[in-house]
């Protein structure tokens, strides 16, 4: 009750705040109110910070900091923690959630040297009367001396004091009362010096009334000039560096000068946007940089002015004064500078955008001041080119060094996208390339070409240190070349003979080269040599490829035997992993033999025992190494699965053939039937040989003599997976398992399970014949005269052997006959039917991909139909 009684006075202050009508006129809105805002207040029950879960999560962190070993860290903490718990105060468990929601990877972020940054400073000590005794004793004879009261009496600062102005002395020097005569050090002034300053002042001269302007001679103009072109402010030029039309030069045409002085304005706004353009600076260290350079370049074109001003100011010889020399001059010496003004004009727009834009700019525009032969900007914009190349080298070096990215670095084109990834996919996933707007590397253009080998050389470092080798293996790392514009230009006067854009590119791969060799050639030799790359491929060729035809066979025979049998845990995984390692143990090493499992999907229907449809119900696995299966991902191991099931289903097509012997064809009493199921037998077996004939020894043989070759030359892991990831696709499309290919795969699968049709038909066709052969053995024992019983009872057998007949089919007069004549034509029919199609088919998709193994394919299997 106290609580509601609490919401309902907050609720009727809240509303008398906010409503500004009389609740008495209008009662009936003023209690709407009320009621929203009563619920408002009701509706939320806000629960108090759990401080057991606060101190658990604080000595979560605290075993973190030390499993990672920051013990450092973790007692910092601990001491903190209790500080602040011996402090009374209900709110400390909120302050403290408040502080570990904001934590954000405090292993990596935290530093303990900051802490004493948060000490107070040590307060001084206490004042002593020993060390003001010390400083000041009170031992002097002055302290006995009587004081004067009115001395400082206020009443003297109301009585009127007359100063004696002391006479000009011309002695400078201290007196003997140690006070100076100000008037002593005023020296008198020349009029004549005062009068020459006066006239010189040209702005405070009034115009002359016939037009108004005044006359200025041309030494007032070049120092006007030089002063507006160093950034002061003059008269003669205003605030956006136009001419005065007020000031004219008597003795040369107004047109002339005008001109020149327009051109020289022109360059002082254009330096004078530079300076502006300064005045803004960038928090992106890439962005000060460049505007270090500029600023340097800046005070260079300052010195250079102030030698001009001093030919002026104190000339060595006489000199003639010239606004057109100068004008000559300025324009000589400006020309780089206006360069490099132009081009922060053009890309100041979009610095905040594209970090780097200036790079690209500068690298565009030293390559176009070699062809158009300007030496002098050439240097100029080549050396602010190699400065600021040298900060963005930076985070480049530390990738390729130490495998490290900076913290939020947007400007380099390398981030970390997951960092939670497994090792298995840390050379694909866990680093990205940064692209922006229609997929473009968002790096310098002329970085590009070089960009996969840098990104690449990062990621090797990463894997040598998550694999522990990266300091036990690594070379002494040599000299990083230079890469300036003495190493990459010469130092010659004249421009260089090469393209810029070829003699960087030259420099900057050797500067690659330095860092990416020594951290991959020890990555490619650990893949081959300690993980076994070529071992555990030409593994995956015998395990799943047939590449041992007389062991896959093994391992198929005892496969279809299990099947055969009928048991209802034919396919229990663990049966047929320890089976398939036994089998395959005799061609590979134990170690490899033990990383082979078999996965199965239990399916033991009955029905389904004999068709091959039932070996893709089983799968191998290979247990791969981490480092392996970044180069072996795990999307080629479904087609190598794929491989494997279809030589299964050739193997089983052969193997359920050849499980019917001639002897039992010959058995068949009808000619035309034995006839037709010999033609079937045959054509069956040839067409399983050349399937598995075309897959081992012209598919899978020279790809993979292919991808070995390859591999052999391989610079890194990408090459690498790149590689197999082309040696699998080209396995699935020349087996005829890619997608585009499915309906001719379809079509040999319906022609291979023919086979199992016809192996089940033969199978109870012979059932059939047993049991009539233990039927006639039955009759010749029975007694000739037979009971009533015996009667009915043989009566019964004979109709069930005439419904047995009328299925299966065995005499050649019965209608049994001719259902084993519709199942075996049916049979020769759809074979006939599927055959053409596969051909067609193999022709079709052989003239558009112009693969010649399928018109090879096509052939061998055309002669048995040119045959028929």
């Amino acid at each position: 009750m106290a609580q509601n009684a609490k919401v309902a006075a907050l609720s009727d202050e809240l509303v008398h705040s906010i409503l500004a009508f009389d609740p008495v006129e209008n009662k009936r809105a003023y209690r709407h109110a009320q009621d929203i805002a009563k619920a408002g207040l009701r509706a939320h029950q806000y629960a108090r910070t759990n401080q057991f879960d606060v101190q658990a999560t604080l000595a979560r962190l605290d075993e973190k900091f030390r499993v990672l070993n920051r013990d450092d860290l973790a007692d910092a903490l601990d001491e903190r923690v209790k500080e602040i718990n011996d402090r009374p105060g209900k709110w400390i468990p909120d302050c403290l959630s408040l502080l570990l929601q904001l934590s954000h990877q405090p292993t990596e972020n935290s530093r303990v040297e900051a802490l004493e940054l948060l000490r107070p400073p040590t307060p001084p000590p206490e004042l002593t009367w020993k060390e003001i005794l010390d400083d000041d004793p009170y031992s002097d004879d002055d302290i006995w001396k009587d004081i004067d009261y009115g001395a400082d009496s206020s009443g003297d600062d109301l009585l009127p004091t007359k100063r004696e102005v002391a006479k000009p002395s011309p002695l400078t020097s201290a007196g003997e009362d140690d006070t100076y005569d100000p008037q002593a050090c005023v020296v008198a002034g020349d009029a004549a010096v005062v009068d020459r300053l006066e006239e010189a002042q040209f702005w405070k001269h009034e115009a002359e009334p016939e037009d108004g302007k005044v006359d200025i001679t041309e030494l007032q103009a070049v120092r006007e000039t030089l002063f507006m072109l160093a950034g002061l402010p003059t008269s003669l030029f205003h605030a956006d560096r136009r001419v005065g039309p007020e000031y004219e030069l008597r003795h040369a045409m107004t047109r002339t000068t005008n001109y020149l002085l327009a051109e020289l304005g022109d360059t002082g706004r254009a330096i004078h946007r530079l300076r502006q353009w300064l005045k803004r600076p960038s928090s992106l260290p890439l962005i000060q940089t460049f505007e270090a350079a500029v600023s340097k370049r800046l005070l260079e074109y300052h010195q250079s002015l102030a030698l001009l001003q001093q030919k002026y100011l104190v000339p060595e010889k006489p000199t003639t004064v010239s606004l057109l020399e100068l004008h000559d001059n300025v324009r000589a010496f400006s020309r780089p500078i206006l360069r490099l003004a132009q081009i922060v004009a053009e890309i100041e727009p979009q610095l905040l955008i594209n970090p780097f834009i200036h790079l690209e700019v500068l690298f565009d525009q030293v390559s176009l001041a070699q062809m158009t032969l300007e030496q002098d900007v050439f240097r100029f914009l080549s050396h602010i080119f190699f400065e600021c190349l040298q900060t963005y080298l930076k985070p480049m070096r530390r990738w390729m060094e130490n495998g490290e990215l900076g913290l939020n670095d947007e400007t380099f084109f390398v981030f970390e996208n997951d960092s939670g990834s497994e090792a298995s996919f840390l050379w694909h996933d866990r680093f990205v390339l940064r692209r922006g707007q229609e997929n473009k590397l968002r790096s310098p253009a002329f970085f590009e070409p070089a960009a996969q080998k840098i990104f690449n050389t990062g990621k090797s470092v990463v894997f040598l240190k998550k694999l522990g080798i990266r300091t036990s293996r690594l070379p002494a790392i040599v000299e990083e070349p230079r890469l300036d514009h003495e190493a990459v230009c010469g130092s010659f006067v004249d421009l260089p003979l090469s393209p810029f854009s070829e003699l960087f590119q030259a420099a900057f791969q050797t500067w690659i080269e330095s860092k990416y060799s020594l951290a991959f050639n020890v990555l490619r030799e650990y893949i081959f040599n300690d993980c076994g790359l070529i071992e555990t491929l030409n593994s995956f060729r015998i395990i799943y490829l047939s590449a041992n035809g007389s062991v896959f066979q093994d391992f198929a025979d005892a496969i279809f035997e299990r099947m055969d049998i009928s048991q209802r845990a034919w396919n229990d995984r663990f049966l047929l992993t320890e089976l398939a390692r036994g089998i395959f143990s005799t061609e590979l090493p134990r170690s490899q033999s033990e990383r082979i499992i078999v996965r199965s999907v239990r399916k033991s229907s009955k029905s389904l025992s004999t068709s091959i449809k039932m070996l893709s119900h089983i799968l191998l696995d290979y247990a791969l190494p981490w480092p392996l299966m970044n180069i072996i991902q795990r999307s080629s191991i479904p087609i190598y699965q794929q491989l494997s099931t279809f030589l299964l289903q050739c193997y089983r097509t052969k193997y359920l053939l050849q499980r019917i012997s001639p002897q039992s064809v010959r058995e068949i009493q009808e000619g035309r039937l034995r006839q037709l199921s010999y033609k079937l037998r045959q054509r069956l077996i040839w067409l399983a040989d050349v399937l598995r004939s075309y897959l081992t020894g012209t598919v899978i043989d020279p790809c993979f003599a292919d991808m070995k070759n390859a591999m052999s030359k391989a610079e890194d892991i990408d090459e690498m997976s790149a590689i197999h990831m082309k040696y699998v696709a080209r396995l699935q499309d020349q087996a005829l398992l890619s997608e585009n290919l499915k309906p001719i795969y379809k079509a040999i699968l319906l022609l291979l399970d023919l086979a199992a049709s016809y192996s089940q038909h033969h199978a109870r066709r012979e059932a059939v014949n047993a049991r009539s052969m233990r039927q006639r053995n039955t009759d010749k024992k029975r007694p000739r005269r037979k009971s009533i019983l015996s009667i009915k009872l043989e009566e019964d057998d004979s109709d069930s052997n005439n419904v047995g007949n009328d299925e299966e089919g065995a005499a050649s007069d019965s209608p049994v006959t001719h259902g084993q004549e519709v199942v075996l034509e049916g049979i020769d029919k759809e074979f006939r039917r599927l055959l053409p199609f596969v051909t067609a088919g193999l022709r079709s998709v052989g003239r558009v991909g112009a693969e010649p193994v399928w018109e090879m394919l096509a052939d061998r299997l055309e002669w048995e139909v040119r045959r028929d």
